[in-house]
């Protein structure tokens, strides 16, 4: 593990001891020098507090990160860095406040942390809760409190934890910060009271959601453009081993019949039984040890860098069972057929499901850690070989398959990542990848037939997660169902007029109860199809529905409107008729993320984003919880550069989770548009942040900048097939964006984090790079001239797209470090 002191430990250490060796006095003699220019006051000197000092073995850089605090407390995210190269200061950050101290006027709370917790537990909807106790003697020193859980809001544990925390204007207010998780794990909860009014401050989910799912753009795309592949195309069998090829060989032998890390899915081409994929540096005892000696010390899918198995329960084990991962036996050869007619999550198919969920996991481990997210940089590992192989982290990944299948509805159509700080796993917290199954099916339309006043397709509509039929095509008169519960509209219970909505589609208010019981009542009653109607209150809002009880027995379609497109239907019931039409061509076969290469890598690369950014998720969170935060677009940009192809160009349309939603190779994926060079293609620039506040276009704004970026540094300076140890522009790209990472303060924007790849082609390259980088990013709108505004608030930025005069004549590599890498060429 980093030595390190995290936030939860850092009050004990007074500011006098803290900068005793290391670099830690020449990072305060900086800060005392350039205090105007960071905007840090002498008190804000006197108060800081170390958090990390720490040699960056990858770029030889001395990294200094300190807490900014106020009468003994921290300022969550309120950090100070300073970065030395060869005795040089080479970058330095604040993320924090002007004169902190003078903004405190009370560090003793008026709730009690008790209270707080019964008040965040409200703020997510949870009002019907048990008694708030606590489980050990509070931690008065770091005002932590660890309650028990929770009956009715959490299983686990809660931590309430007294800081200073910022508003998004950043007003620094003292607040608890509340953290636990949900009852079905489906979130981690990090909520910040206000410590004086109980109110919301902030709330967060540390589980990163990514709704890759047909619900989150595609329902805005013309489809008749979608081509949809049919599964049973994909029907393999083993055959015989060919051996690794160009991978990287290591010690430890392994075999394993995957689809290669840059063929991207099954519909990209084919498995192959792959030999000695480790990396010597990168895993030098393989991918089954976790004791730095020879031999491997687990013969499945288990590691120093990830453990991967089934949980198709949902039960997301504290110690998962040996018997959820596949054995490769002591040869360790993991070659297992794979059926595409039958169902991805069975037992057979599973094993070479989670075969190649624990080779991706791998494979992103080993060449990230060719690129600098490394031991020193906090990356997924049980054990750190390279410094001094005695350390040990335990934190490796930990690798869910078919995740919830059967047991949630909402763990479909989704992928998620939960990143836990360096060295902790624990039950309240470890890193966790959780990879669900798609139902391959295409979107749901809704159209009103008739009466021709208001005929035509209906836009926004929610359907059914997880339950209900996949394909289906239906076309009736339509009817108000009743039924002799209160209010009869709701019918939560049988319905009473069965005669009125037999061979049609029912009309149904939604309220009372959930979604599958009132479909199932109207299914039971002869019903060929339901429309719920939206609460009125509810506007144009709209929800995919969740099933309950009813949901396994539901066979016919439902979804959900607006209320004043169900008062359409209403008005006319005499005349209605609709149609209610989905198609699946994979013969209602699911479809698995983990057998995409992409969105593996892209939930993997929010475990690199967040570790990189900052100090990481220590102690009381993490920085990439701001709104103009880019998390989305990093992790787009490493499933697209570790799934490129030596025969794409720029100019190569690349659409993300193509094969989940039953696409061809080129499909225009589950983005707004697919990534291209050609802004013809992709015309995404900073200036369309100004009208939504949209993590999910935040990351397709800066993926599209940063794609712009790899084929500019690709024609510069060549391709590399080999992405560990080749020098061609795609693995700079890898090198300039992890380092990036890494110079960028807490809590950046957009523009931050384009002078922070600035900065690493500096640190890295002497600037080679400079005037290309700027190119990449002046055509997406982060021009010279572009205006970041608050990195708080996503919507107040102002777009340029101009370069740096210096970079409008022939640019000159420079190694003056402390010139401005923004503004010299």
């Amino acid at each position: 593990m980093i030595k390190k002191i995290t936030l939860t430990g850092m009050l004990a250490v007074l500011m006098f001891c803290s900068f005793a060796k290391g670099f830690k006095q020449e990072a305060i003699s900086y800060l005392q020098k350039n205090k105007a220019e960071l905007k840090l006051s002498d008190q804000d000197i006197a108060d800081l507090v170390v958090v990390e000092d720490v040699l960056d073995d990858y770029t030889n850089i001395n990294r200094v990160w300190l807490q900014q605090t106020a009468k003994g407390l921290p300022l969550k995210n309120g950090l100070i860095s300073v970065h030395i190269k060869d005795g040089k200061v080479v970058n330095s950050t604040n993320s924090g406040v002007y004169d902190l101290n003078k903004q405190v006027a009370t560090v003793n709370p008026a709730l009690s942390a008790a209270n707080a917790v019964t008040r965040a537990a409200s703020y997510v909807d949870a009002t019907n809760i048990g008694a708030v106790k606590l489980q050990q003697k509070p931690d008065s020193k770091n005002k932590l409190y660890i309650f028990e859980p929770v009956t009715g809001l959490t299983n686990i544990e809660v931590h309430a934890q007294l800081a200073l925390v910022m508003d998004k204007y950043k007003k620094v207010h003292l607040a608890w910060v509340v953290q636990f998780h949900s009852l079905d794990n489906y979130h981690f909860w990090n909520i910040e009271v206000d410590a004086a009014s109980g109110a919301l401050i902030n709330k967060s989910d540390q589980i990163i959601h990514c709704s890759f799912g047909t619900g989150k753009y595609l329902a805005a795309q013309d489809h008749q453009g979608h081509v949809h592949n049919s599964a049973t195309s994909w029907i393999e069998t083993p055959s015989t081993p060919q051996g690794a090829g160009d991978d990287v060989q290591g010690p430890q032998a392994g075999a394993y019949r995957v689809y290669r890390y840059n063929i991207e899915s099954p519909i990209y081409g084919s498995r192959t039984l792959i030999s000695n994929p480790d990396d010597a540096v990168a895993s030098p005892f393989g991918w089954h040890d976790i004791n730095g000696a020879t031999g491997a010390e687990y013969t499945y899918t288990r590691g120093n860098n990830v453990w991967a198995y089934t949980d198709k329960l949902d039960a997301n084990p504290g110690t998962p069972n040996a018997s959820l991962s596949p054995d490769g036996t002591a040869s360790l050869n993991f070659d297992f057929p794979i059926n595409f007619n039958t169902e991805l999550d069975t037992l057979d198919n599973s094993k070479a499901v989670v075969t190649q969920l624990f080779y991706m996991n791998n494979i992103i481990h080993d060449v990230m850690f060719k690129h600098g997210f490394t031991d020193a940089n906090r990356n997924f590992q049980v054990r750190n070989y390279v410094t001094g192989n005695t350390a040990t982290d335990g934190d490796p990944v930990y690798a869910e398959a078919h995740d919830g299948a059967l047991a949630n509805p909402r763990s479909s159509n989704n992928a998620n990542f939960a990143t836990a700080p360096d060295g902790t796993n624990s039950t309240f917290s470890r890193s966790r990848m959780q990879m669900f199954m798609w139902d391959g099916a295409g979107p749901v339309s809704l159209t009103y037939n008739a009466p021709a006043s208001i005929a035509g397709g209906i836009d926004s509509i929610g359907v059914q997660s997880g339950w209900g039929p996949c394909s289906f095509n239906v076309t009736g008169a339509v009817a108000n169902a009743t039924s002799a519960t209160t209010p009869p509209s709701f019918v939560c219970g049988a319905v009473n007029n069965g005669a009125s909505i037999a061979g049609k589609i029912a009309l149904i208010d939604r309220g009372g109860c959930d979604f599958s019981a009132k479909v199932f009542n109207a299914q039971q009653a002869g019903a060929i199809g339901v429309i719920i109607i939206n609460r009125q209150s509810a506007g144009d809002s709209l929800l995919n529905m969740s099933g309950g009880a009813n949901a396994g027995g539901v066979t016919i379609p439902a979804v959900i409107v607006k209320y004043t497109d169900g008062q359409k239907l209403r008005d006319n019931l005499a005349t209605a008729n609709v149609t209610l039409f989905r198609q699946s061509l994979s013969n209602c076969l699911e479809y698995d993320g983990s057998l995409d290469n992409g969105i593996v890598a892209h939930e993997y690369g929010h475990g690199i984003s967040i570790r990189l950014t900052g100090t990481g998720p220590t102690g009381l969170g993490n920085c990439l919880q701001n709104a103009e935060q880019a998390g989305e677009g990093w992790s787009d940009f490493f499933a697209l550069a570790l799934t490129q192809k030596a025969s794409d160009t720029k100019n190569t349309p690349r659409g993300i989770g193509n094969y989940v939603i039953g696409e061809s190779t080129t499909g225009l994926g589950i983005r707004r548009f697919p990534y291209c060079y050609d802004m013809s293609v992709n015309p995404q620039t900073y200036d369309d942040l100004n009208f939504d506040e949209d993590i999910y276009l935040n990351g397709e704004v800066w993926a599209s900048a940063l794609w712009d970026m790899y084929w500019e540094l690709v024609e510069t300076h060549g391709y590399s097939a080999d992405i560990y140890n080749g020098t061609g522009g795609n693995v700079r790209a890898l090198k300039l964006v992890i380092e990036g990472l890494k110079q960028q303060p807490c809590s950046p924007g957009l523009l931050d984090g384009r002078n922070a790849i600035l900065k690493a082609d500096s640190i890295l390259y002497n600037k080679a790079n400079t005037c290309l980088i700027w190119k990449a990013f002046a055509r997406r709108g982060m021009g010279a001239s572009a205006i970041q505004g608050s990195s708080s608030i996503a919507t107040d930025q102002t777009a340029a797209f101009n370069l740096p005069a210096s970079c409008n004549t022939t640019p000159t590599a420079t190694a003056i470090f402390t010139a401005s890498d923004t503004t010299v060429c």
